[in-house]
C-alpha cells in the first residue's frame, strides 16, 4: 500500500476520531492499483493527484458503511483539474462494492464474522472504528448502567487518560502539540501551504500506518524532528522556487524555527488538557538539535518518501498560479485598447465630460506618432524649398 495513502485518508477526514479502519485502507489501495491499469496515462498535472483521487473516491464509497464523518477533500492541484480527473476516475474504477442505487452495500455475513466491519458475539473488536449505538450514547448515561439498567462493560472501569491527543481532544498516534506546534510554524513563519507536508512528513516518521513507531531515536526526539521536517520542506520549497540555499539562508531559516517554538509553549493550547498531558514528550531544543535531526532523516533516507516528493506539487501550483496570474494581466492590457475602451465611449448624452475625449497610453502613443509625422513631413518640404531657392540663385 502507497505509504501517502494514510496521511491522504486523514487529511479528507480531519475530524476521524481512532485509526482508519482497515477496509478503508485497503479499498483506497486496491482503487489506485486498479487506476494505474484502467487508466494508465494521465496528463501530468493530473498525476500528481492520482492517489488522492482514488483516496477520495474509497472515502465516498464507503462513508455509509462505516459511518465515516464528513468529508473535506483539499486536492493538491487546481479544483477544475481535480473535478475532471475525480469524474474520470470515478467512471472508469470498478463499483463492485456499490450497488445500483448508488448506496453501499452492507458487508456480508462472512466479513462480519471475520470482524472486519462489526463485532463477535455482541463484543466490540480492535479493527472496528466507529462506535455501536450503545457506546455513543454511554456518555449521555449513567457512568455505571445503560438504557436497560444492565452494567457496561465499557464503564465498569475509569477511563485510561489519553496521553496523547490531537488538538480538539481527538486520539492519535501523535503527540497533543505536534499538529498545533505545526499549525503556529507555518502561521508565524508565513507557509501556511507547507503545513499538510510536514505533518504528512511527522506521520510518516512518528506514527506510520497510524501507530506510534517503535523507533526509539525517533520517540526520543520528536521536537526537533518536528523542527527539521520543517526546515527540510521549506528548503527544498525555497530551491525549487528561488535556487539554492546558502549557509546564511539556512541559518536563518533555523534561527526562525527555533524563535517560533521558543513561544510554542506558551501559546498552544487544547481544551480540557492541563498543560502536564499536553506537553508529553516535548523537549527544548537548539540549533545543534534541529542539525542533528535533519542529518538523521537524510541518513535514514525518510525523504525519499512520496510525501517528500510532494513539496514538488506546491512548487508545481506556485508556477501556474503565477502564469496564471500573468497571463490574465496581459489579457486585461490587451483588451483596455480594445472592448475597455469601446466601453468608455458609451456615456450619456447629458453626461457633461465625455471620457471617449479622455487621454489613455494608447492615444498618447498615437498622438507622438502623428506628430513625428508632421513634423518630418514639414522639415521635408523646407528642405525642398531651400534646395528649390538654391537652384533659383544659382
Amino acid at each position: 500500500m502507497s505509504r501517502t495513502l494514510e496521511p491522504t485518508l486523514l487529511s479528507l477526514l480531519p475530524t476521524y476520531s481512532t485509526d482508519l479502519p482497515q477496509p478503508l485502507l485497503e479499498l483506497a489501495a486496491s482503487l489506485l492499483a486498479q487506476s494505474r491499469n484502467n487508466a494508465g496515462t494521465l496528463k501530468a498535472e493530473e498525476e500528481v493527484a492520482r492517489s488522492y483521487a482514488c483516496a477520495h473516491i474509497a472515502c465516498e464509497r464507503l462513508k455509509i458503511t462505516l459511518d465515516l464523518p464528513p468529508i473535506q477533500p483539499r486536492p493538491p492541484i487546481h479544483p477544475r483539474i481535480y473535478k475532471r480527473l475525480y469524474t474520470h476516475l470515478d467512471n472508469v474504477l470498478p463499483a463492485n462494492s456499490v450497488g445500483k442505487s448508488g448506496r453501499v452495500r452492507t458487508p456480508s455475513s462472512k466479513m462480519r464474522e471475520s470482524g472486519i466491519f462489526g463485532s463477535v458475539n455482541g463484543k466490540r473488536t480492535p479493527s472496528r472504528a466507529t462506535p455501536n449505538k450503545d457506546e455513543s450514547l454511554a456518555k449521555f448515561r449513567s457512568p455505571t448502567v445503560r438504557g436497560d439498567g444492565t452494567p457496561t462493560k465499557s464503564t465498569s472501569k475509569p477511563p485510561v487518560i489519553p496521553a496523547k491527543r490531537k488538538a480538539g481532544g481527538v486520539i492519535s498516534a501523535l503527540p497533543a502539540w505536534a499538529r498545533p506546534t505545526i499549525q503556529l510554524l507555518c502561521k508565524e513563519l508565513d507557509e501556511e501551504r507547507i503545513g499538510r507536508t510536514v505533518l504528512a512528513g511527522v506521520q510518516t516518521i512518528a506514527a506510520p500506518h497510524g501507530k506510534p513507531t517503535k523507533d526509539e531515536w525517533v520517540n526520543g526526539n520528536l521536537t526537533p524532528l518536528v523542527a527539521a521536517i520543517y526546515l527540510l520542506v521549506s528548503s527544498q520549497l525555497y530551491v525549487l522556487e528561488h535556487g539554492q540555499v546558502d549557509k546564511k539562508n539556512y541559518a536563518l531559516k533555523r534561527k526562525a524555527i527555533l524563535n517560533v517554538l521558543e513561544q510554542a509553549q506558551g501559546t498552544v493550547s487544547v481544551q480540557g488538557m492541563d498543560e502536564d498531558e499536553l506537553w508529553i514528550g516535548w523537549t527544548d531544543i537548539g540549533a545543534k538539535d534541529i542539525d542533528a535531526a535533519a542529518t538523521k532523516i537524510v541518513e535514514s533516507g525518510w525523504q525519499k518518501d512520496e510525501w517528500f516528493e510532494s513539496i514538488k506539487v506546491l512548487a508545481d501550483q506556485t508556477r501556474r498560479s503565477g502564469e496564471e496570474d500573468r497571463e490574465a494581466n496581459e489579457e486585461a492590457d490587451d483588451n483596455d485598447g480594445g472592448r475597455f475602451s469601446e466601453k468608455l465611449h458609451i456615456q450619456k448624452g447629458d453626461t457633461m465630460f465625455q471620457t471617449r475625449w479622455e487621454m489613455t497610453d494608447q492615444k498618447r502613443e498615437e498622438y507622438r506618432k502623428w506628430k513625428m509625422g508632421i513634423l518630418q513631413h514639414i522639415e521635408e518640404i523646407e528642405q525642398s524649398g531651400a534646395a528649390e531657392v538654391d537652384a533659383m540663385a544659382a
